[in-house]
């Protein structure tokens, strides 16, 4: 990659080079990235995504860095930061709304529009961090509700063609979807809500930002799926109800049961206020936060039989 590709790459948004990916991510670890582009439209990020399927480069994609541990090595290639703040776009379909919206659109940024426009079924999401693109590539979910739920369709950008997908085309499961296996890139996406009163969906939206537990420190957020509650191998009646409600047993639950609060590996640990967040407290490498994932997985196995997977995205 030579001058000319720097230059190129100009034509479609901002552009860095050797930039710290530690600054673009929330838990604040990560090497540089070669080459680093933030893009803020859909059209000049289609331009780019052509251009690189012609020029065999290998690249990353960034919406708010919530959901990703990166190599301290950094990346070797071209990371993509694709941001944005083009409001939604309201649609009435019979009783119902769609608002189509665009993937660099951070998703408070879409709880908060559709409450000033009184449109219930997003408030789950007050408090989620990343992108309206990222919740829609990991099927971002809390209060046991999720974005597969209340999405109409998904648009991407695939190998030089925009594709428009149903729901069922996007193989979604728990926090899971086929954009985590391919190489879709997703441009914006329609959800489907609800007039509703929005003295309501404001008092929601501060029930559930209560219910929610925060860290002082820089993490990933939940960094383990929680478990659905057909693979728990123990005695369903001697879990909280709400875990039967809700049809899932808290990977922050089992860790607390362990009394794993505070368990650290160089400058990482768990959370001492959620018992699934890794935090960065003290300069953390990635080599940190792998081998305390692996002495968490082996003790939660040892006392529950269950095998951890993770939801943060590992870049190694």
């Amino acid at each position: 990659m030579t001058d000319e590709f720097y230059y190129k790459l100009k034509e479609f948004g901002r552009v860095k080079t050797n930039e710290s990916l530690a600054k673009h991510v929330t838990i604040k670890i990560g090497g540089p990235a070669r080459f680093f582009i933030s893009v803020d439209k859909i059209e000049p990020l289609v331009g780019l995504l052509n251009y690189l399927k012609t020029e065999d480069i290998n690249y990353l994609i960034l919406g708010q860095g919530s959901n990703l541990l990166i190599s301290d090595e950094g990346f070797d290639g071209l990371v993509i930061r694709i941001t944005g703040n083009e409001l939604p776009k309201i649609i009435p379909v019979g009783d119902k709304f769609h608002l189509e919206i665009e993937a660099g659109l951070s998703l408070s940024a879409a709880v908060n529009f559709a409450a000033q426009n009184s449109l219930g079924g997003l408030s789950w999401g007050i408090g989620v961090p990343g992108t309206v693109g990222g919740a829609v590539r990991g099927n971002a979910g809390a209060m046991g509700k999720d974005a597969s739920s209340i999405l109409q369709w998904v648009e991407v950008w695939r190998d030089g063609e925009i594709l428009k997908l149903s729901v069922s085309e996007c193989g979604y499961g728990y926090r899971n979807s086929n954009f985590k296996h391919n190489q879709d890139v997703i441009l914006r996406a329609c959800i489907c809500l609800e007039a509703g009163d929005k003295q309501e969906i404001m008092a929601k939206m501060q029930e559930y930002l209560k219910q929610r537990r925060h860290t002082p420190f820089p993490s990933a957020g939940s960094f383990f799926k929680n478990l659905k509650m057909d693979k728990w191998p123990g005695d369903k009646k001697d879990l909280p109800e709400l875990f039967l409600q809700r049809g899932s047993v808290p990977v922050g639950w089992m860790t607390e049961q362990l009394g794993l609060r505070g368990l650290s590996s160089g400058g990482a640990k768990i959370s001492d206020e959620h018992g699934n967040y890794i935090v960065n407290f003290n300069n953390a490498t990635q080599a940190d936060v792998l081998n305390l994932v692996e002495e968490i997985k082996q003790r939660v196995y040892n006392k529950f039989g269950v095998e951890l997977e993770p939801e943060v995205q590992i870049v190694k």
